[in-house]
This record gives structure tokens, C-alpha cells and sequence, in this order.
């Protein structure tokens, strides 16, 4: 895995900067979102580090290597690619959409097989069964599924991600940021997601980067932003009224347990579920404690409704 290190890079349309003096580093093995207004440069940055579009002035280094020294085809090929419109070849079979890059790559066919296998298990698709479709017999969140498993075959160092979610419905959408996340903590990729959705930059991120026109504003870690923000800019963008649920979000029920007995009815809640679905969890239940248990059952004890609020 590579972190990205972008140094004083600028790209310019005509007069108008898309992206100037950008310094900042996703680390390795993080997830890092960059989140702004239409126009403030997010796919810009992100095209960037595939040589998709030129710099023209500033460095972008992929490890140590400064990816300006190597074939943009060579750097490619360490960089997966997932796109919102996703770009499966339709009449492939999902199978021969995965294996594209390691067929460029001219991997033996029983390495080709294998590596399809376990990606479509990693990205929750059986192989036997998803395979030998093709993209129109699959639903949006399949395909998307497909695209990601496409964009990690070749194991790249770094997985780019240009609001890959957009045109998926609310629950689809929620089952793949899930997915998401899980197949980080599998690999330990560096991913870069550009997305628009503050919630999602919240729920996903290890640090979100705040652009304005062209400009970071701010890069932090979700809590830190949503507690201290830079400006009034990114108080608004990211908080606003919602600052308080969304602080929510970026704290687990694992760090509210306390002590207590039986509770009576209602749902029981895990201790990495985020404060801010069990707050919703006591409002559906009409509850102001739920019990909290392990994924074996065994119980840790309870979360209050004041021990949410409270600090």
C-alpha cells in the first residue's frame, strides 16, 4: 500500500484555477474523502493522481515515487478506478469484466479464475451464481459491486473512487458504504472517494478534505472537522444545524456503555454501532435505555439516553 502526497499542485482551465496549491497526504492504508461544492475541484484532484489530467505545476508522489517519472499507462495499472456511471462492458460476463486488467496483464488463466473467485466472494457476490451474468441482469448495487471488485484485480496500491454511490437508492447505497468499509478493513487499500454527500464523507472517512474553489480548506479527522472547523465555511458545509447528530455519527455505542440491569423490550444494540443509530433505535422503541450485547449475546450492559446527549 502507498500513501499519496500531493505538494503544492495547481491545474489551471484558461484564467480560472480548477485546483491551486493543493498540499495535503492521504496516509497510507486511509480512507480519505474530499467533499465541496460543484466546481470546487474534487474530481480534478482525483483525476490527477491517475494522470487522467496533467498538473501544471506542483508534484503528486504515489509511495516515494513521483508519478510524473513513470508511463501514465505503468501508473495506472498500480491505480484502481471506480466511477458513478460504473462502465461495465455489457456484453462481458461479469467474470470477464473483473478479470479485464489481469488479461492486459497476460496472467495465466488459472491465476485469472482464482482471482475473480475471490474478489466477487470479497465484494459479496458468489462466484458460481454472478459470474456468468452480464451487467443488464444485475441490479445498480450489483453492478457497482462488480465495478469494485474490476478496479481492485490487479491488487493496485490505491483505489480512486469519483462518487461512486450517487445513482444508487438510499438502502442500496447504505449496503455499499457497508461493503465499502469492510473491504477496507480486508485489504487495507488507500482510498480516495470524491463524493458530495457529507454523511457519507462522515461514515466512511478517516479524514475528510474540504475544497473551495480549487483551494483545501481544511483536512482533519470527521470529529475534529465537525468540532473544530476552520471557518465559517466548513461550520456550515459540514455541521450547521445537524452538527450535533452528525458528531453522533463519529462515536460508537462501545464508548457510552455503563452498568445496569434487565431492560425490558426493545432492541438490543451492538457495541460499534454509532451513537447516532442508536439514538434513533430509542426514539423508534420509545425508550430512553436499550441493553447493548457482543455478537455472541452476551450482554455489556446498557446506553442511556441522557449518557447520548450528555458529553
Amino acid at each position: 500500500m502507498s500513501m499519496i502526497v500531493f505538494d503544492g499542485v495547481s491545474k489551471f482551465h484558461g484564467n480560472r484555477a480548477a485546483v491551486e496549491d493543493l498540499s495535503f497526504t492521504v496516509p497510507e492504508g486511509e480512507i480519505c474523502a474530499l467533499v465541496g461544492p460543484s466546481g470546487s475541484g474534487k474530481s480534478t484532484t482525483l483525476r490527477l493522481v491517475n494522470r487522467l489530467i496533467e498538473p501544471d505545476s506542483g508534484r503528486i508522489t504515489l509511495g516515494r515515487t513521483d508519478i510524473a517519472s513513470l508511463e501514465p499507462v505503468a501508473l495506472r495499472r498500480r491505480i484502481g478506478y471506480v466511477i458513478q456511471s460504473i462502465g461495465l462492458f455489457p456484453h462481458w460476463t461479469v467474470a470477464r469484466n473483473v478479470a479485464t486488467v489481469p488479461v492486459l496483464l497476460g496472467w495465466p488463466r488459472d491465476r485469472i479464475r482464482a482471482r475473480v473467485e475471490e474478489l466477487l466472494d470479497l465484494v459479496g457476490l458468489d462466484p458460481a451464481e454472478f459470474g456468468g451474468r452480464h451487467p443488464h441482469e444485475l441490479s445498480g448495487g450489483q453492478q457497482q459491486r462488480v465495478g469494485v471488485a474490476r478496479a481492485l484485480a490487479a491488487d493496485p496500491e490505491v483505489l480512486l473512487m469519483d462518487e461512486p454511490f450517487g445513482a444508487l437508492d438510499p438502502v442500496t447505497r447504505d449496503e455499499i458504504q457497508t461493503e465499502l468499509q469492510r473491504i477496507q478493513t480486508a485489504t487495507g487499500k488507500t482510498i480516495v472517494i470524491v463524493t458530495h454527500d457529507v454523511d457519507e464523507a462522515i461514515r466512511l472517512a478517516d479524514r475528510i478534505a474540504i475544497l473551495r474553489d480549487g483551494r483545501l480548506v481544511q483536512i482533519d479527522r470527521p470529529a475534529a472537522l465537525l468540532a473544530r472547523p476552520a471557518d465559517d465555511f466548513v461550520r456550515e458545509f459540514v455541521g450547521g444545524p445537524l452538527a450535533g447528530l452528525r458528531m453522533l455519527r463519529t462515536r460508537t455505542v462501545a464508548e457510552r456503555i455503563e452498568a445496569g440491569g434487565d431492560v425490558a423490550g426493545g432492541p438490543v444494540l451492538h457495541p460499534d454501532m454509532p451513537l447516532d443509530l442508536a439514538l434513533g433505535a430509542m426514539v423508534a422503541a420509545r425508550a430512553d435505555r436499550l441493553a447493548v450485547a457482543d455478537a455472541s449475546g452476551r450482554k455489556l450492559g446498557v446506553v442511556t439516553l441522557g449518557g447520548l446527549v450528555a458529553r
